[in-house]
């Protein structure tokens, strides 16, 4: 599988979870995977436990307190790279 694919998985997988918690669904969530979900208010800080959760358990990784505060983290694009960046190094 090539890196680009992989990348949209993961890419997928997000759109996917966020379309059930957004009112506009995946289509919605797909337009603006760049934005800040945060402060777009598809997610809060209860939520983001559940999403972080749901990352570790289906992609077999762990994320730091450092990563937590990076810009790339709040957005649907950064994180997906963020967790590619993960799974390259296991």
């Amino acid at each position: 599988m090539s890196k680009n694919q992989k990348h949209q998985d993961v890419r997928r997988w997000l759109i996917e979870w966020f379309g059930h918690q957004v009112a506009g669904g995946e289509v919605e969530v797909e337009r603006h995977a760049g934005d800040n979900y945060f402060d777009r208010g598809w997610i809060d800080s209860l939520s983001v436990i559940t999403l972080i959760s749901a990352l570790e358990d289906e992609f077999e990784i762990h994320f730091s307190n450092e990563e937590f505060q990076e810009r790339s983290f709040a957005t649907i694009d950064g994180l997906a790279e963020i967790i590619e960046k993960k799974r390259k190094k296991r």
